[in-house]
């Protein structure tokens, strides 16, 4: 049964704004980055070896950050498109409606609780029907 437009809507609001925070926490560290990396490029003195490796530090934990969050941006946007594609709220695995309290704490979602447990433990059905294609595909070439 598909997702009430008013629904979609909201989700679609939420996802937007989730969208534009990201947008400006990234920006913000991509600053923070170029900011420390200045500061390490113009040291000179022994004593700024701390403060290099500090800054040094600081870079790791921004590309980290920012690698985190431009997941989650491919998260929102591919939500956005399902949106567009009016397949909100449907599980990409098993095509089951994606329960609310889900989507509620995680509207980016895009699979059922059923099927992201099975993706996290690796056994998600696409993934099993690919390798027994490819086993099938090994057997043949024995033969």
């Amino acid at each position: 049964m598909p997702m009430a437009k008013e629904e979609v809507a909201k989700y679609r609001e939420i996802l937007m704004d989730k969208r534009e925070a990201l947008m400006g926490q990234v920006e913000s560290l991509v600053q923070d980055a170029q900011r420390s990396t200045e500061a390490t490029e113009t040291s000179k003195s022994p004593l700024d070896a701390v403060e290099n490796a500090s800054d040094t530090y600081e870079q790791d934990f921004a590309f980290i950050a920012m690698e985190s969050e431009e997941v989650l941006l491919r998260k929102i946007e591919n939500a956005l498109r399902r949106i567009r594609e009016g397949t909100f709220g449907e599980c990409e695995e098993c095509g089951d409606p994606i329960k609310p309290e889900r989507l509620e704490a995680l509207p980016f979602a895009n699979l059922c609780v059923k099927c992201q447990v099975l993706e996290e433990r690796g056994l998600r059905r696409n993934r099993d029907e690919d390798f027994a294609v490819l086993e099938d595909a090994d057997a043949e070439e024995e033969v």
